[in-house]
């Protein structure tokens, strides 16, 4: 009787945490992708062409940083193109070591969008809003940021 209960109790953390779409992992301080990011890269380079910035995401990962007002970590799955002129992020809620994206309004909320400066302008935190990091010191480009709440589910 224990082992079914036991066995049924780990069926159903496994559904809860499969449902929350894990994008990866961390353990002892490192970083690691183990989800099909293919839809996640259709869906987000869909949203670039609507926005006007066609582009190829070519590198994803995992990166964590402090809220800059609270102090508190954060994860994010960040995207960028070739020449890193364009990022689009989504915040990684962490839970039992796994990261998956939030599945509620939870800051830093919706997909950022920070484009139009190569190497600089990404995607960062504040008061748990995103905001794009740096004002672009290449002569004719400007860094801009845009937010959505289209999920990818």
């Amino acid at each position: 009787m224990k082992k079914i209960l036991l066995i049924a109790v780990c069926i159903l953390g496994t559904v809860s945490i499969a449902s929350a779409q894990v994008i990866g992992f961390i353990k002892n301080t490192q970083s690691r992708i183990t989800a099909n990011l293919d839809p996640i890269k259709a869906e987000w380079e869909k949203l670039l062409k609507d926005q006007g910035n066609e582009a190829v995401l070519t590198n994803f990962e995992i990166q964590s940083g402090a809220d800059r007002e609270t102090g508190k970590t954060y994860y994010l799955l960040l995207a960028t193109n070739r020449n890193k002129s364009i990022k689009v992020a989504r915040g990684l809620l962490l839970k039992a070591g796994n990261l998956s994206f939030y599945k509620e309004e939870v800051k830093p909320f919706g997909i950022v969008v920070c484009s139009g400066c190569a190497g600089a302008c990404s995607p960062d935190v504040s008061g748990g809003n995103w905001f794009c990091d740096s004002e672009c010191q290449i002569e004719g480009q400007k860094c801009t940021k845009s937010t959505t709440i289209d999920w990818i589910d």
